[in-house]
């Protein structure tokens, strides 16, 4: 389970943590030494392995406590860092917030789940009365699917322009089920 609670001296992996020029990079174990709140998120206090005291903010960050007999039998480590990328361009956060509801509302098997991502709320309409859903929960999911939408494509432009790819609307069409892709298989081994 991403980012779980912690207590003092649980030892933690960071997978990403928001600010680019931080000390701690994805894979870094550390051992955690307080907890706190600082404008309403929790805040760990961390002795990571190369030296840092970064703290871990519940908000913005990703960590996973470190079992590694559990990391070893579900793979969950390897898939993490395979798309550590999802991390830094993408607020999982919301993502997660947006596929559980997606899989409450049973519009689709969670496998076909990508293209919801980014298909907007018009189109999801239109998918949603084809499979005869209609529920509050999918009236959630219909509310929250244009934020959805405008997010992966933020999360695609911020990408290509870190990348020094051209951003244009073929780009943006070609990187963004690719990544959606990415959030969802994330977002399988989080739950």
């Amino acid at each position: 389970m991403l980012n779980p609670e912690l207590k003092k001296g649980d030892t933690v992996i960071c997978y990403h943590m928001e600010d680019e020029w931080n000390s701690v990079p994805p894979g870094t174990k550390g051992t955690v030494t307080g907890k706190s709140s600082l404008f309403g998120d929790i805040q760990y206090s961390v002795n990571w392995e190369n030296g840092s005291t970064l703290a871990l903010i519940s908000s913005c960050d990703a960590w996973k406590l470190d079992k590694e007999r559990v990391d070893e039998q579900d793979g969950s480590n390897e898939v993490f860092m395979r798309n550590i990328d999802v991390f830094s361009y993408f607020k999982m956060k919301f993502f997660k917030n947006y596929l559980l509801k997606l899989r409450e509302c049973s519009a689709v098997n969670m496998f076909q789940a990508a293209p919801f991502l980014y298909m907007g709320k018009d189109r999801m309409e239109l998918e949603f009365r084809y499979h005869r859903t209609d529920n509050e929960i999918c009236d959630e999911v219909l509310d929250m699917a244009n934020i959805a939408q405008a997010e992966m494509i933020s999360g695609v432009i911020r990408y290509l322009e870190d990348n020094g790819k051209e951003v244009e609307l073929s780009s943006i069409n070609r990187f963004i089920p690719r990544f959606a892709t990415k959030v969802l298989e994330n977002y399988m081994h989080l739950v």
